[in-house]
């Protein structure tokens, strides 16, 4: 017999040897390192963690199960959004006189009263340390004909720039006519400017987006992982959806960019949506939320941005005579303050807005939301608006489009119910507008859901508006919806199948995340 085949088997006794002695080394160093990790970020998770429940349910979970975990820990469980505000303030040292607008419209003094607190904007604007500003003009756009009509028309009238903002673009037909919108205003010489959320736009083409920047129009995505500090801020999203058109003329709502939002998606036989024109000061303070989330994706300010504000009878709109302006400036009454809520704020903003509107509600409190999942604080607040006897109703949809989100609304209905606060099923088709209105007095229209994502986790923006006006046209809007709708509770609940109660088990489970 060979010197070799006697010393081979020996050789793979010994590599099988080392192998299983480095295995068993390894293993309990990477378990025992794991575990650590996990003690770490349970530590984080009591100390930063938004309510007492999530942090033990966390707690419990990251030292019971570490591997599964901690990857989700780091990516959902964050409700602060990092950098933001740091960035705006590192960019405002260069542009000191745009940071200096941005302060002057979107801020009051924090923790000082600065209303008379009469009005329900006073209380709402008073809680978010926002301003309230006179003498602007409001048009309701119901549904997405009117919302797009009014979108190309202010875009085509620009004279020098255009900020556009939204969650979602699609490139099909309505996409394709924003677009060659957009293009038409940058090769004409307009600074053309566009913020969109990488997450929301997911399935938007890079090639839709190359045609834009080849053209000329200045195309940034609100990317929520900049930097090695950012690198696990994938729950957060940029939910805005707004248009600024010279400083002077916007439109803010519910809607984004695609089909869908014309009704043209299939499914449902109606996309219910809501937005709002406006002219006026409160555009300044629009566009002041542009420049701060403008300053977070491209670190750069807006040098075009004009933020002097002009008297309304300084100028004509197209095609109106003199004796228009005089006319539309006695009327322009109307007052307003933007919302602007996120998890870069230091306090739960949205929140405390719809706290502020329930608790400043004394005849009604009527709010249309697609998405049905309030935290504590919101369900005690809609508790105490019912008993002081305010006739306090919310409108969902019937149809689903995000099925976990439509599941957990149905374990947050009965609790409503039980509370007193009665909930509506909209059955004239897909609910998407997100609305509210306080008595006589308050309106309030924009992007912010009635769920967890939006009050914590979403960057949002909500006009909030006082014209006696308007108000009476949203309180019509509202009754033609709350027709087409079935009160909750007609049928009993146990209908639903058994399968579908088990979802709304499971999905409730999920609501901090939803």
């Amino acid at each position: 017999m060979s010197p070799n085949r006697t010393r081979e088997p020996v050789l793979t006794l010994f590599s099988i040897e080392s192998v299983a002695h480095w295995w068993g080394i390894l293993v309990p160093l990477t378990l025992l390192f794991l575990h650590a990790v996990a003690v770490v970020s349970a530590w984080h998770a009591i100390r930063n963690t938004r309510t007492s429940q999530a942090a033990v349910a966390w707690t419990v979970a990251l030292l019971a199960l570490p591997a599964f975990t901690l990857p989700a820990y780091w990516v959902f469980a964050r409700s602060r959004f990092a950098g933001y505000r740091e960035a705006v303030r590192d960019v405002g040292r260069q542009h000191l006189a745009s940071l200096n607008a941005i302060e002057q419209e979107t801020m009051t003094r924090t923790d000082a009263r600065t209303t008379a607190l009469i009005s329900p904007l006073d209380q709402v604007a008073d809680v978010l340390d926002t301003p309230i500003c006179e003498g602007n003009h409001f048009e309701l756009l119901i549904d997405g004909e009117a919302f797009v009509s009014s979108l190309m028309d202010q875009i085509a009238t620009a004279e020098h720039y255009v900020y556009a903002e939204f969650y979602i673009i699609r490139d099909d037909a309505m996409g394709k006519r924003f677009a060659d919108a957009l293009i038409a205003q940058a090769e004409a010489g307009r600074t053309v400017r566009l913020l969109y959320d990488e997450v929301g736009c997911l399935k938007l083409p890079s090639s839709y987006l190359s045609r834009l920047r080849g053209a000329g129009v200045d195309v940034r995505a609100f990317n929520t992982r900049q930097g090695w500090v950012n690198r696990f801020q994938l729950n957060f999203r940029n939910h805005r959806k707004l248009l600024v058109i010279d400083g002077q003329r916007g439109v803010v709502g519910g809607l984004n960019i695609g089909d869908e939002y014309l009704g043209n998606h299939g499914w449902v036989e109606r996309w219910r949506d809501t937005a709002v024109a406006v002219r006026g000061p409160i555009v300044k303070k629009i566009q002041a939320v542009f420049a701060s989330d403008y300053y977070w994706a491209s670190r750069t300010g807006l040098s075009e941005a004009q933020w002097a504000h002009e008297p309304a009878t300084d100028s004509l709109e197209a095609g109106d005579s003199a004796e228009d302006s005089v006319e539309d400036s006695a009327e322009a009454t109307g007052l307003a303050a933007i919302c602007a809520t996120g998890p870069a704020d230091p306090r739960a903003r949205a929140t405390m807005m719809f706290a502020a509107a329930a608790g400043a509600a004394r005849d009604r409190l009527w709010i249309s939301t697609p998405y049905l999942v309030p935290d504590e604080t919101t369900l005690n607040s809609l508790s105490m608006a019912c008993a002081r006897g305010v006739d306090v109703r919310i409108l969902v949809p019937s149809d689903a489009d995000q099925w976990l989100v439509y599941l957990a609304g149905f374990h947050f209905e009965s609790e409503l119910k039980s509370l007193g606060v009665a909930v509506y099923r909209y059955t004239g088709g897909f609910l998407h507008q997100k609305c509210v209105l306080v008595d006589n007095d308050l309106a309030m229209i924009g992007s912010t859901n009635l769920d967890n994502r939006s009050l914590h986790l979403n960057f949002e923006m909500m006009l909030a508006m006082d014209h006696s006006g308007l108000v009476a046209e949203v309180a019509e809007m509202l009754d033609q919806d709350f027709a087409a709708a079935t009160k909750s509770g007609v049928t009993p609940q146990r209908l639903r199948p058994w399968y579908g109660r088990i979802g709304t088990i499971v999905a409730r489970l999920f609501s901090p995340i939803l």
